[in-house]
């Protein structure tokens, strides 16, 4: 591809992502971050044409590829305040008018509207908005007395699509949003609702198994009350009375009072390398009940690096393993723990099966090739503004003038507004999409905007 000022010049696709970010402590383990930065390597892997805006409270040294510019704007950490707070007027400083968006990417749908409009009329561009929700407020699930579940329905209503994590997850928001919204509205929200496992990527899934780990039991989740921690370690408590070949490993736990429990205090948490290599050396791992029924990464992690898994016996782990062993209860639970433990083949002929399903069906990259297909079908639907030579058509005529400015050196989209005497009430979109689809305009591969002529045959 040509180049300009040593640019490359494309097809620019220019992404705007909200974040949606509940863990500012240590950004690095925050989920949105690892899901953008997993999205972004992955989407980088597959074409050059994407330039993404990220919205984080400060620098996130694990987010700065190439291919991306970083905005900080302060968040409240509290999840409730951030999730219903929306400060419009930095918005509206941040996303301004010399700015070009393709695509947003929210993380967060209780911001849509603000969003939205800000977008419409600030930056002259009416994108389409797809994502991906972390967290919705069901009843079920949230520890305070009053849920922002409406709130995140409305704005996901606004989507085009939104990813999730589980069919589980799905129908549970679906059930609740029926007390409240009408057939015509659910099947609306059905339809923007997909499925998404988060799977594993590809280079990280080890070629063979450890056939002879240490007897470690790993709960690699957080230890907290929605994740069953209590219950988990009433299961190891009987163990430990009935046997104490055994450790139990917690790398999230600080303390423990447990003589078998190994803990993750003095650790560094964000030494990926250093917890997939522990990992290897465990002999099973466990997958407790859990209130949200969302995606595990740490039961992904731990079988894609040779582990194996029993799993609470419900639809989102099925969904995940569909070939594992299952438990209903502690006795169920603790009976399999003690199989595993007395039976070294057995356990190395389920962490092979578990790592080859991992192979064979849960990389990451399957689902990332789907995605980046919707983004180009998203585009294709949007209204493209004709050319013409009809100069009583005032807006086709304005196209040609505009290709004609172009032809002479490249312009930003602020010069072209200026150009053409456009203010706030002209959407861009169709415009762009028509530069965009002309076969010698092209958009540097940049930060900021800037629309080339070049002759492909030249």
């Amino acid at each position: 591809m040509k180049l300009f000022d040593d640019k490359k010049l494309v097809k620019t696709v220019r992404v705007l992502v909200h974040p949606n970010i509940t863990y500012q402590k240590n950004l690095s383990t925050d989920s949105y971050i690892q899901v953008i930065k997993q999205q972004i390597s992955l989407l980088n892997t597959m074409r050059d044409d994407l330039w993404f805006y990220l919205i984080p409270p400060c620098d996130v040294p694990s987010l700065n590829f190439d291919n991306v510019t970083q905005w900080h704007h302060p968040l409240h950490t509290y999840p409730q305040v951030m999730r219903s707070h929306v400060d419009v007027p930095k918005l509206q400083k941040m996303l301004g008018f010399e700015w070009d968006f393709d695509l947003v990417m929210s993380h967060l749908p209780e911001h849509t509207f603000a969003l939205k409009n800000v977008l419409y009329n600030v930056t002259h561009h009416v994108p389409p908005i797809f994502g991906y929700c972390h967290w919705f407020d069901l009843r079920e699930v949230v520890a305070w007395p009053k849920d922002s579940f409406l709130q995140n329905i409305a704005g996901l209503l606004e989507y085009d699509r939104c990813y999730l994590n589980t069919q589980h997850q799905k129908d549970m928001v679906l059930n609740q949003a029926k007390e409240t919204l009408n057939d015509a509205t659910i099947k609306k929200l059905d339809s923007i609702l997909t499925v998404q496992h988060l799977g594993v990527n590809e280079k990280d899934v080890i070629s063979e198994t450890n056939d002879a780990p240490d007897k470690i039991i790993v709960f690699n989740h957080r230890p907290d009350t929605y994740k069953h921690f209590k219950q988990f370690i009433a299961v190891t408590d009987k163990l430990w009375e009935m046997r104490q070949d055994f450790k139990v490993w917690v790398p999230l736990l600080g303390k423990s009072d447990r003589e078998y429990v190994i803990t993750g205090e003095g650790v560094d948490k964000d030494d990926k390398q250093w917890y997939y290599d522990k990992l290897r050396t465990c002999y099973i791992g466990f997958s407790p009940k859990q209130k949200y029924g969302g995606w595990s990464v740490a039961t992904t992690d731990g079988m894609m690096n040779g582990v194996p898994y029993i799993m609470f016996d419900d639809t989102y782990y099925e969904e995940l393993y569909p070939l594992g062993d299952f438990f209903e209860n502690d006795h169920e639970a603790l009976m399999l723990l003690n199989t595993y433990l007395d039976d070294p083949k057995y356990r190395n002929e389920e962490a092979q099966k578990a790592l080859d399903y991992m192979s064979s069906s849960m990389v990451y990259k399957n689902e990332m090739m789907k995605m980046s297909k919707y983004m180009d079908d998203l585009l294709a639907r949007q209204k493209v503004m004709r050319a013409t030579k009809i100069l009583s058509d005032t807006e086709t005529d304005k196209l040609e003038k505009i290709i004609e400015f172009i032809k002479k050196g490249p312009v930003t989209k602020k010069e072209l507004m200026e150009f053409v005497g456009w203010g706030r009430g002209i959407k861009w979109s169709p415009y762009r999409r028509a530069l965009m689809n002309h076969p010698n305009i092209f958009d540097v591969m940049d930060e900021y905007p800037m629309y080339i002529w070049r002759d492909v045959n030249g």
